[in-house]
């Protein structure tokens, strides 16, 4: 299995604290999808946004340059699964033909939460 993109992200929570409450429900429905939203609500300054934020953000940066204009900030989701552990899902057709296309097979996602910031890699193989 090939290694076609690596992304990595740091996001300082206390940036993200202040555009939720700058702008609320309007950035929160921009950026992320329902299940997340609903999967960050009440956490402590923001930090799952936060979080989200930097695995979106490196998930972007891994892609190939020709499969980036299919992406858009809710084309993906991230999710946890039982354990906790994260993974990002695409949820929109036309960026997971471009991957495939691309010779994507498998998204790897790690993150990781400190007091003031959060960092998100993604490994597209």
């Amino acid at each position: 299995m090939a290694i076609i993109g690596v992304g990595i992200d740091i996001v300082e929570i206390s940036r993200v604290a202040g555009v939720l409450a700058r702008h609320g429900e309007r950035f929160i429905r921009r950026v992320y999808t329902p299940s997340e939203a609903d999967f960050c609500d009440g956490a402590v300054s923001g930090s799952r946004f936060a979080g989200r934020w930097a695995a979106k953000e490196a998930f972007y940066k891994a892609l190939p340059p020709d499969v980036q204009p299919t992406a858009s900030w809710l084309s993906v989701q991230i999710l946890s699964d039982p354990t906790g552990r994260p993974r990002l899902e695409v949820r929109e057709e036309r960026l997971k033909s471009a991957l495939e296309e691309a010779g994507v097979s498998s998204i790897h996602l790690s993150l990781t939460h400190e007091r003031t910031h959060c960092a998100a890699v993604v490994v597209l193989a």
